[in-house]
This record gives C-alpha cells, structure tokens and sequence, in this order.
C-alpha cells in the first residue's frame, strides 16, 4: 500500500510539473516522427547545470519529464524561450540571413528582424519577410540520455525545405 501511495504521488507531482512548465509555454515539435519515435523538439543545447545558452538550438528527442529547456511561446512576433529571458534569433547580418544559418537564443530584441518569426499554417516557422524556415538537419546523431537523438537547426528556403524537416506543431 505504501509503494502505491508513493507511485502516486511521484506520478501527480511529475504531472504537475509538467503542467506547470506547459502552462508556461509549449514544445515546437517536428510533425515528423523521422528516426524518432519519441520526436524531435526545438532544444536549448546541454542541459540542467550543463545548459550551453550560447550555443546553437538543436532538436533533440522531446523530453516529456524535465523538458524546461524545450518550452517555447509565440509572443507578438517573436519566439521566446520560456524561463531564460531569451528569444529566438537566426544568425545573419541585419536585416538579412541565408540559408543554413544557425539558430540561437539571444537578448530579446523587438525591433531585431532575425526575432521576427511566424508559425504559419503549413507548420513553418518563418522568418518574417523572407522566403526562409527553420528546418532539422537531415543527419541525426545519438545523444545523451537514454535513447536520445539530437539534429541541428539552420535557415532553409521554405519553397525547398521539404515538409518533414520543417513542419512543427505546438505541443507533443
């Protein structure tokens, strides 16, 4: 009876928590399953005390418990990146970026248009006013954890980049 009791309550709390960080905001996950029964989700790289800000965002396999550094929200134009007070940036020289460009998490700026994203209709997150999407890299690798697979995250041309490397849904 007490294993139970203790089963339960570690089930509500992990329920909790995860309620709480979706509340917050959400995961970008490709629609695709690829190589992935688990998905691929926008991801800060590293993670908990090893969390690399600076580096690159990646997808990397949804994580469903502890997944704070993959919630996303879409505010007034920008991407944010929930809990860092950072949002998403690609790389470029102002206004302009091009294909293959990375994907990071910066300052947020309101008036920077490497912030501007839309997640159209089609799944896309685009760049605003410009033909580019945030696509997964077509190469995945292992990473750390159990089962867990990591793919990069660059600029293509959204009339290019083929659906399953570029169509993203909120929420798992």
């Amino acid at each position: 009876m007490f294993k139970l009791l203790i089963t339960l309550f570690v089930s509500l709390f992990v329920t909790s928590v995860i309620a709480q960080e979706k509340s917050d905001g959400d995961y970008i996950r490709l629609v695709a399953e690829l190589d992935e029964p688990e998905y691929y989700c926008f991801d800060l790289a590293g993670w908990g005390e090893k969390l690399r800000l600076d580096d690159p965002l990646q997808t990397h396999t949804c994580k469903l418990r502890g997944g704070a550094d993959q919630m996303f929200k879409f505010e007034e134009g920008q991407l944010t990146v929930v809990g860092f007070d950072r949002c998403v940036e690609v790389t470029g020289s102002q206004p302009n970026s091009l294909p293959g460009s990375a994907v990071l998490a910066r300052e947020c700026n309101a008036d920077n248009p490497l912030q501007k994203l839309n997640l159209n209709a089609n799944g896309q997150v685009q760049l605003s006013d410009t033909p580019y999407c945030i696509t997964a890299g077509a190469d995945s690798k292992e990473a750390g954890g159990p089962s867990h697979m990591w793919r990069t995250l660059t600029l293509a041309n959204c009339d290019s980049a083929g659906a399953e490397l570029s169509s993203w849904q909120l929420g798992l």
